[in-house]
């Protein structure tokens, strides 16, 4: 393989995609973006096409590899035309004999002259065909450009003013070695879109492990709950933390964007919103999530409002202490009957804790064995419990 093959950015293009499996590897011992993979190919391929177009393309033949060719055609034919008229080859050359001047011609017959003349023919090399002979005028062939002028027509066009293209200098090396050099041409650019197959698969896994981390999550997505718990399952219980990433009217914003469905115990509903987005930065396209405010004096009852939460209908905020009393132990008793029967929710339902009164550390796990089956979370926001 010859190194001049590839220019710098071509090397570089194969370490980049080299390095997309590695990354794959490490990401969870160091902890690295998804993202990072998926960016390393992209940039490995836009150096791959770099590299192709103006390094590869610009690779020709050494001019004296042709020269030694045509000698060994002109050895071929000599050697051919002393088998067939062996007797006929001149032995004594002259100064001004040319390299094909080895025969006499001039004693031949019609038969023998046409079979050298074909030999001659098969060893010039096709633009030599094309040559005009010395004396000869150019014939006129009635197209556009001669209907104009003709050559000098076309020259008398060209200015100083037009801007001219500087073409670059050619890479010269042998024909193994450049048909060697576009082969791998060809493989680095496969590699390189193989790679972004790759890295797009990393994002994805990266992102499927993440969605239901509260300190890794990024960029909520709707996408359907069984494929968020199949890769980390919801906790049927999380304590949010002291330096939360976000406010409540943001932590709601968060799930609605999910696609989960909560009911938020809280003090005070009067900041809270009564509808949010599905998806983010695309709420005016979406039909948004209602989310109903519940009062002591509310005609919706207990299992209206947790058959709304098995099925994604609507949200639900509470801030009344006697109905978020009620209300905890109604949905305690309906999971406690869904688990008998083994069911679970085709959402993740979060019951969000944001009140004063701590809940007893055995009554968060008698909830846990519960929740966890059914698709519910404890999500609790104040502070420890007792």
């Amino acid at each position: 393989m010859n190194l001049n093959s590839f220019s710098i950015l071509g090397y570089l293009s194969v370490l980049l995609w080299l390095a997309v499996p590695v990354v794959w590897l490490l990401a969870r011992r160091f902890k690295l973006p998804g993202w990072l993979a998926l960016a390393l190919a992209c940039v490995a391929f836009v150096f791959a096409k770099f590299n192709s177009s103006s390094h590869v393309d610009r690779i020709e033949v050494k001019q004296v590899e042709q020269n030694v060719n045509q000698l060994e055609i002109a050895a071929a034919k000599r050697k051919a035309v002393e088998e067939a008229r062996g007797g006929e080859v001149a032995d004594v050359r002259f100064a001004e004999d040319g390299n094909d001047d080895f025969i006499d011609k001039a004693g031949m017959e019609d038969a023998d002259k046409k079979y050298l003349d074909s030999i001659d023919k098969t060893a010039d090399p096709a633009w030599k065909g094309k040559k005009k002979k010395r004396g000869e005028t150019e014939k006129e062939s009635g197209d556009l450009e001669d209907e104009l002028g003709g050559e000098e027509a076309v020259a008398g066009v060209e200015s100083d003013a037009l801007p001219v293209k500087e073409e670059r200098e050619p890479i010269f090396m042998s024909q193994d070695h450049m048909g060697v050099a576009q082969r791998l041409d060809s493989l680095n650019l496969d590699a390189c879109r193989w790679a972004i197959v790759l890295g797009f698969i990393i994002l994805i896994l990266d992102y499927l492990t993440r969605v239901n981390s509260y300190d890794r999550s990024y960029f909520p997505l709707p996408l359907p709950a069984s494929w968020r718990n199949a890769f980390t399952p919801v906790a049927p219980s999380f304590h949010r933390p002291v330096s939360a990433r976000r406010s409540l009217s943001q932590e709601l914003a968060w799930l609605a964007r999910r696609g989960d469905i909560f009911i938020c115990f809280t003090k005070d509903a009067s900041e809270l919103p009564t509808e949010l987005p599905r998806l983010a930065k695309l709420g005016e396209f979406s039909k948004p999530l209602d989310v109903l405010h519940v009062k002591n004096d509310d005609r919706i009852s207990d299992e209206l409002i947790f058959e709304s939460l098995w099925y994604g209908r609507s949200c639900f905020v509470v801030d009344s202490m006697d109905r978020i009393n009620q209300l905890f132990g109604s949905i305690y008793s309906q999971l406690q009957q869904r688990h008998v029967a083994r069911a679970r929710s085709n959402f993740n339902v979060h019951i969000i804790w944001n009140i004063d009164q701590a809940l007893h550390e055995d009554d968060i796990a008698d909830f846990e064995a519960l929740a966890g089956p059914a698709g519910f979370s404890l999500f609790i926001c104040n502070d420890n419990p007792i």
